[in-house]
């Protein structure tokens, strides 16, 4: 019996260890408000990995973010959007009636793998059927964010906040952390790299 408590205590302590040092992941449900002024509701999932410095400090780097419509269920929602880099925008445009999501990177490898462009920003259309990637449409230059920018520091609080994250709780957010960059807020219509 004693060994069964012990191997027990173990299996017990050796999962908490691996729980304290996985990689963070987020899930959340969110309002998002169009251009044309509909409201949608999303499911987004966001995991990082964490990214320890010998002598100290460290940070998080992102390992996938997904974008999933979870109402009005339409029959021509999206299908789930998945990528590495961080959504800022979802719309739908009012001509073609094509989705679009509009993307930047945290890391400067991310600006390499788009082709290191003017810009800081990927734009993914979701057409025929899939979401395919492409440059920056310059008439979306100036549009504001309508997505939550993630922070792996928040994980707790997302995880565990109501279960949709409201239009007036994104701005609140956004308020609240001052330091949040630019390129982050709007779609900027000039931008300098520090990669």
């Amino acid at each position: 019996m004693k060994h069964k408590l012990w191997f027990a205590g173990v299996f017990v302590a050796a999962a908490g260890l691996w729980l304290a040092f996985s990689d963070p992941s987020m899930n959340w449900r969110e309002e998002v408000q169009l251009q044309s002024g509909e409201v949608i509701v999303i499911k987004r999932t966001a995991k990082f990995s964490e990214n320890w410095i010998a002598g100290g400090g460290g940070g998080s780097f992102n390992r996938g973010m997904t974008i999933d419509f979870d109402s009005p269920d339409k029959p021509d929602n999206p299908t789930v959007w998945s990528s590495l880099y961080d959504p800022l925008i979802i719309d739908q445009d009012p001509i073609t009636k094509e989705w679009l999501i509009i993307a930047t990177f945290t890391h400067c490898d991310g600006w390499y793998n788009i082709g290191r462009p003017k810009l800081p920003y990927t734009e993914y259309i979701f057409r025929n059927g899939k979401w395919e990637q492409g440059t920056l449409n310059p008439n979306l230059i100036g549009r504001l964010a309508n997505l939550l920018l993630v922070d792996p520091s928040e994980i707790k609080t997302i995880n565990s906040s109501r279960p949709i994250v409201k239009i007036a709780e994104k701005q609140k957010r956004i308020t609240a952390r001052p330091g949040i960059p630019p390129k982050y807020k709007s779609i900027l219509n000039e931008w300098t790299t520090g990669c």
